[in-house]
């Protein structure tokens, strides 16, 4: 059972020091197979700077209880906030989990990987205080989500893709032009994800998301029946 203890010595901080860099390679390495913009030493590094936080924290939780025992007098004067430090490193961590997401016409990527950053610094702040069952339980956790509940969702959720559609129009973009096409999409129950619009080129492209039995063709062909567009095409 995890409890706070009164000694901390080189021993305890070497545990929990290879305990974060074992548990962050862990989930680092399953990133990393996946190529993801944020792996291994990503991942190790982030679990083991929240870890030395924690145990700093840990330290200075220490020594304030001794010297509270030797120098009651002192402890008006010290106001010592245990979460300060913590909550720091997350918001830090925020910071390095959107350098990994990345955004390219409309679609978004690296989502999981930096959500899979930010609960690896919870995990190393969880070392770090020593809580041991409660870095192990979200460690699997975390690597139940990654992986297994990634079979979940190829099996159930990738009978969908993402595809690009490019209309070009006979005239200027009007709004109104956007909002039936988006009508017309929603209305054979494809989903629109995002539109970017090409002034000068009298252009929108349209990211979507079909189901696999979708007929792209057949979808062509209907929008450019449509008067006011030039041509459209699937975007590879």
């Amino acid at each position: 059972m995890d409890r706070f203890i009164t000694e901390l010595g080189y021993q305890e901080i070497a545990i929990r020091i290879v305990a974060a860099i074992f548990i962050g390679g862990i989930i680092g390495y399953e990133r990393e197979k996946n190529n993801r913009p944020a792996g291994f030493r990503t991942h190790i590094l982030v679990c083991l700077g929240a870890a030395i936080t924690s145990i700093i924290q840990d330290r200075m939780r220490i020594d304030v209880l001794r010297l509270s025992v030797t120098h009651p007098e002192a402890m008006q004067a010290i106001k010592l906030d245990l979460g300060r430090l913590g909550a720091q490193v997350i918001s830090g961590i925020g910071f390095l989990g959107a350098g990994s997401i990345m955004r390219e016409r409309g679609t978004v990527e690296g989502l999981t990987t930096a959500a899979g950053i930010w609960a690896t610094g919870c995990i190393g702040l969880a070392i770090g205080w020593g809580f041991y069952s409660l870095t192990l339980i979200a460690t699997l956790a975390v690597i139940i989500t990654l992986i297994t509940l990634k079979k979940l969702e190829v099996s159930w959720i990738a009978k969908q893709y993402n595809s690009k559609i490019l209309v070009q129009y006979k005239q200027h973009i009007r709004g109104e032009d956007i909002l039936e096409m988006s009508d017309y999409l929603k209305k054979i129950n494809v989903k629109v994800l995002g539109i970017t619009k090409e002034e000068v080129e009298k252009t929108a492209l349209f990211t979507v998301r079909l189901k696999k039995n979708t007929k792209v063709s057949d979808i062509l062909l209907n929008l450019a029946s449509n008067e006011k567009i030039e041509r459209v095409r699937k975007e590879d």
